[in-house]
């Protein structure tokens, strides 16, 4: 099924704000997923994303569950820790929610410094009572 972006704006327009407890909640596990990628924890981050997760990073390219996971966990890749600015925390539906911002992240992959500016959304839904990630957007920004 494709949601159009019509379609998805919308719905977040619309939507009223999560409860106090949901909102905590889902930042926890927006806390906990960035801090995953960051240790490069495949075990925590297998647990957090689910089985259809889809990966769109700034060039267009899609990936999956695994792309997305073996990016963080590649031997030579080291992060320091990701800083948010301007958070976003939207409601779609009751189980389903959108957090992001804009970030620098800043790291060493084999070697080679680097720095990466980008606003990003993760969409979150809410399974057995946990919030899992089934998708993540990131769009490149200059690096001022």
């Amino acid at each position: 099924m494709h949601t159009s972006p019509l379609l998805l704006a919308a719905a977040l327009l619309a939507a009223p704000a999560l409860a106090a407890d949901d909102a905590a909640d889902l930042r926890a596990a927006a806390a906990a997923f960035d801090q995953a990628q960051v240790r490069g924890d495949r075990t925590a981050l297998e647990a957090m994303i689910a089985p259809e997760f889809l990966f769109v990073r700034g060039s267009g390219r899609v990936g999956g569950k695994q792309d997305f996971i073996d990016g963080f966990t590649a031997p030579g890749v080291k992060l320091e820790p990701l800083v948010v600015h301007d958070p976003l925390l939207l409601r779609v539906q009751s189980d389903v929610a959108v957090i992001g911002g804009e970030a620098w992240l800043k790291g060493n992959a084999n070697g080679q410094p680097f720095t990466e500016h980008f606003r990003f959304s993760d969409m979150f839904a809410r399974r057995d009572g946990h919030w899992l990630v089934v998708y993540s957007q990131v769009t490149g920004l200059p690096r001022q």
